[in-house]
């Protein structure tokens, strides 16, 4: 890391590391439900799929959405927040924009 206080970079890592342990872990997750939805190729391929982009739309929003909040490190804790939080990303921005 910088030694620079007004390293942007150094104030996002640990987000930014939390965030793509999620996406690693929730990768074989997506996989088994794929394979537990259908019986064809094709259609586990469509789901594992669909379920790839799911995660990876809910990882890039929350991430820009709470980037500026996060602070302090990476804890197996925070990880599964964040793995638990990009499945069910939708509830939480209309949880947001309600308040």
């Amino acid at each position: 890391m910088s030694d620079d206080p007004r390293d942007p970079f150094e104030r996002i890592a640990p987000a930014l590391a939390s965030v793509l342990l999620a996406i690693v872990i929730s990768l074989p997750l997506a996989a088994l439900v794929g394979t537990a939805i259908g019986a064809e190729y094709r259609t586990r391929a469509l789901v594992y799929l669909a379920l790839v982009a799911w995660l990876v739309t809910g990882a890039v929003t929350l991430f820009v959405a709470t980037v500026q909040a996060a602070h302090g490190p990476v804890t197996p804790r925070r990880v599964l927040l964040w793995t638990a939080s990009i499945w069910i990303w939708p509830l939480l921005l209309l949880r947001r924009r309600s308040r």
